[in-house]
């Protein structure tokens, strides 16, 4: 007999997660919604635009790290060349972005 869930007990939710995954991207989704009231509350307070901009920047990589690492399951075994090459497609864009402003 497999251990798989029976449909009665799937409609009244008595089926456990695996590992934490609803708790662990519970907390994700909460922590990305804090940081996005952080950056909309600092707009919307008219703060200077120098210090506005590098913050919201820094929300968004800590946003889009989160998301990878949690959301796209970059956290768990067997995932390491998908890990790879979006680090690398990444570490490119910033050197492409970076050789962009910085050219003459």
């Amino acid at each position: 007999m497999s251990n798989m869930p029976t449909e009665s007990q799937h409609a009244r939710g008595q089926t456990e997660p695996s590992h934490g995954a609803v708790r662990t991207h519970v907390i994700s989704f909460a922590i990305m919604i804090v940081l996005t009231v952080v950056a909309f509350v600092m707009v919307g307070a008219g703060m200077a635009p120098w210090i506005v901009v590098p913050v919201i920047l820094a929300l968004a990589v800590i946003q889009v790290g989160l998301q990878l690492y949690d959301f796209m399951h970059l956290n768990q075994r067997g995932h390491s060349f998908p890990a790879f090459f979006i680090t690398s497609g990444a570490l490119l864009g910033l050197i492409f972005i970076v050789v962009l402003v910085l050219w003459p």
